[in-house]
């Protein structure tokens, strides 16, 4: 499955981040963008600071996005980013550890595209990618 998708994957957890990039990169899913906690995400998506250049930085197609991150939380990052117009098509995808049912209606509220439960598996992934 080959596929020209940009995704910025927003993850604290090394071992977490380690088995995403793998899904991704067998699956040939490129370029993948990494941020590790909430605040890096929304400097990402916003072009602040060393992500300024859109070049080295660009906005991807998917983003891949934790609940629970340091600094801002998942929540809070999908929040602001649904409250920014020129962001509103990025597709969200929520990848969590949290199975609750509070989390997941919560992400649905705020408009996420999808919500999975870690670790992403490539049937997750197909899922995205047709999304």
């Amino acid at each position: 499955m080959k596929s020209p998708v940009s995704v910025l994957l927003a993850e604290d957890n090394d071992d977490d981040l380690f088995l995403s990039q793998r899904v991704l990169a067998k699956a040939g899913v490129a370029p993948v963008f990494h941020v590790a906690d909430g605040k890096e995400a929304i400097d990402y998506l916003s072009g602040q600071g060393e992500y300024a250049d859109r070049k080295r930085h660009p906005l991807p197609a998917v983003m891949l996005l934790d609940l629970k991150m340091p600094g801002f939380s998942g929540h809070e990052v999908l929040e602001w980013l649904r409250a920014q117009p020129a962001l509103c098509a990025l597709k969200v995808f929520v990848l969590t550890s949290s199975g609750e049912t509070r989390d997941r209606e919560r992400v649905e509220k705020a408009g996420a595209q999808g919500y999975f439960v870690k670790p992403l598996t490539s049937e997750h992934l197909a899922v995205i990618l047709a999304g």
